[in-house]
């Protein structure tokens, strides 16, 4: 079978990885990483290569480096080989090859990745103690990249931007993602950049696991509920009110875009316009209130024509202006998923918008710096143009991203009291201990404002949301504060199965009843009444087909019950069936309700 073609993406730093052979060690000696960096400046100068980082370590070598081209970066480790093994070799005695087979080499968006590959290298994330480069140091091997230098205007304040940023907490699933990323020859991007690329490049970019994909239709009624149970429990704790909200509604006030065209009224699109309806009516909620909501929701999609159905479990606080609403709600995210035992694979995106009047600004100041270029839009750039300027930074396309450098950046429009805002929430994230990662090409579709926030897993958003003040006051007429977000039940589903995690959901029956004999099948009608009214808590059925009664208890099983009935032809006599045990305990209808309390804990 061929070998992969090594993946390279012009314009896009790539971070590579070289180990040693059958685990050879790769330094010895102070002397061997002494000769290596040497190896490392004359390499990258003979082949144009800039070098960002490196962390050398006897147990592997990582570089992040920025190429012209696949062959300038193949030739440039190609050197490093022809220099350093063979001093190598001659040092320690040996022959033949230092590295395992191919060097690993994983492509990555420099916008939301470079300073985290940058962390993950020259902080030991990987486990491993190394030799590496800090910041910018040493000066003759690392060559800044324009992500590095729009931290500050100088670089004592970029080393300590860069410092604190090391200090924040980093979630487990993005150093798993950048290894598989690595190992696979895969690209580390946003979802909407891998996706472009993977429809330019006719490939398949992302990394997967292991074995054939699970197979996966839709979410289940019963991990529906269990989902829709979890978030209760955790919501009830907190204060939060679950209200129901209409299908049908005339407007959606959330979002900007264009409706789909219904008559008079159409599917609801979100649950946000309910809840805003909602507290418009009821006096009650409109000082200070949290309200939660579970439903199916009908949004549009990609074609502006077709509806796309979607269930959420949404949560929504109003007339709280403070950070103290976006830190609850995301703690409790952060506890529902590390309930659910997926909290490892998903990370935590964050971006500050500033209020609604530095947004527009932002906004203007993106289309009068596009304005110039917009004739060579495609027709779906040219459309993100005249809606959301601000998503053509996070374009696949090699000229805009270049074109992206040099771009408006909204930290110029956001105000003081925005930022400190922002840096408040960082600081008690870490305090907390919650992995975040500063997503500066985060910008939503509907009409946010100050923070937004997504929970991704790779390609997958599981949940998102952020403050929307300014449309919550436009929709109501009069100022409130709004912050809420929406649990995604199908991308929690997908993860729950891929990842084979169980909920541990209650039984859904607690007593089956089965009638040996069609002549007794009124009798245990009636002792299932009789149970119910004297254990009302309990989940109690009888089993009315005409199975076989093997088949009938296996169905039984299969439901979950705890405890299985069979009514003997006499109509009286019972056999006990727990479902722990085969075999039975004889009793009747007049010593049940007394056995089943200390059996079922009642």
């Amino acid at each position: 079978m061929p070998r992969k073609n090594r993946l390279f993406i012009q314009g896009f730093p790539h971070l590579t990885q070289l180990r040693g052979h059958n685990g050879e060690p790769l330094f010895r000696e102070e002397n061997d990483y002494t000769l290596f960096e040497c190896s490392l400046a004359l390499a990258a100068k003979r082949y144009a290569v800039a070098i960002h980082s490196y962390s050398l370590a006897a147990e592997r070598i990582f570089l992040m480096v920025s190429a012209k081209d696949r062959q300038s970066l193949s030739r440039f480790i190609q050197y490093l080989g022809r220099r350093y093994v063979p001093y190598y070799n001659h040092r320690y005695q040996r022959y033949g090859a230092l590295w395992e087979s191919r060097y690993d080499c994983s492509p990555l968006q420099p916008s939301n990745y470079f300073l985290l590959v940058k962390r993950f290298i020259e902080c030991d994330e990987n486990g491993i103690n190394s030799h590496h480069s800090e910041g910018v140091i040493p000066k003759n091997i690392i060559v800044p990249h324009p992500v590095w230098l729009n931290l500050a205007d100088d670089e004592i304040q970029q080393q300590q931007r860069f410092k604190d940023f090391c200090r924040t907490p980093i979630n487990p699933a993005l150093i798993t993602r950048i290894r598989d990323t690595l190992s696979q020859n895969c690209l580390l991007a946003t979802p909407a950049v891998s996706k472009r690329l993977e429809s330019q490049l006719a490939c398949s970019l992302q990394a997967r696991q292991r074995g054939r994909p699970r197979k996966y239709t839709s979410a289940k009624v019963d991990q529906w509920q269990e989902l829709e149970r979890h978030a209760a429990i955790l919501l009830r704790q907190r204060g939060y009110q679950q209200v129901r909200l209409s299908l049908l509604e005339h407007e959606s006030l959330l979002t900007e875009e264009t409706p789909v065209p219904f008559n008079h009224t159409q599917l609801r699109r979100d649950g946000t316009t309910g809840c805003l309806r909602l507290v418009s009516r009821t006096s009650a909620l409109q000082s200070m209130s949290r309200v939660w909501y579970s439903g199916t929701m009908f949004g549009q999609g990609p074609n502006d024509q077709s509806v796309q159905q979607s269930d959420q479990i949404g949560v929504e606080a109003f007339g709280m202006p403070g950070i103290d609403i976006e830190l609850e709600q995301l703690v409790f995210q952060a506890h529902f998923f590390q309930r659910l035992g997926i909290a490892d694979q998903i990370e935590l995106h964050l971006n500050m918008l500033g209020d609604a009047h530095a947004f527009a600004a932002f906004r203007r100041a993106l289309s009068a710096y596009y304005q110039p270029h917009a004739h060579l839009f495609t027709p779906e750039q040219e459309q993100q143009f005249k809606s959301h300027p601000e998503w053509l930074g996070n374009s696949s396309d090699t000229w805009l991203q270049q074109l992206a450098v040099a771009a408006p950046r909204i930290d110029a429009f956001i105000s003081n009291d925005s930022q400190q805002r922002f840096t408040h929430l960082q600081l008690a994230l870490n305090q907390i201990g919650i992995a975040w990662h500063h997503d500066t090409q985060l910008y939503p579709h509907n009409e946010y404002c100050q923070i937004v926030f997504e929970w991704r897993n790779n390609d997958d958003v599981v949940s998102r949301g952020g403050r929307y003040d300014a449309c919550a006051s436009r929709a109501l007429e009069y100022p409130i504060a709004a912050c809420g977000f929406a649990l995604l039940v199908e991308p929690i589903a997908r993860l729950l199965e891929q990842r084979k995690v169980e909920l541990n959901p209650p039984y859904s029956v607690d007593i089956v009843i089965i009638a040996s004999q069609p002549r007794v099948t009124i009798q245990t009608v009636l002792l299932a009444r009789r149970l119910r009214q004297q254990f009302p808590e309990l989940s109690i059925v009888t089993d009315s087909s005409q199975l076989r009664m093997a088949t009938r208890h296996k169905n039984s099983r299969s439901q979950g019950a705890k405890i299985t009935l069979e009514m003997e032809g006499d109509g009286y006599s019972l056999q006990l069936y727990k479902a722990e045990c085969k075999e039975y305990e004889a009793t009747n209808i007049d010593l049940i309700g007394d056995q089943l309390g200390p059996m079922l804990w009642l």
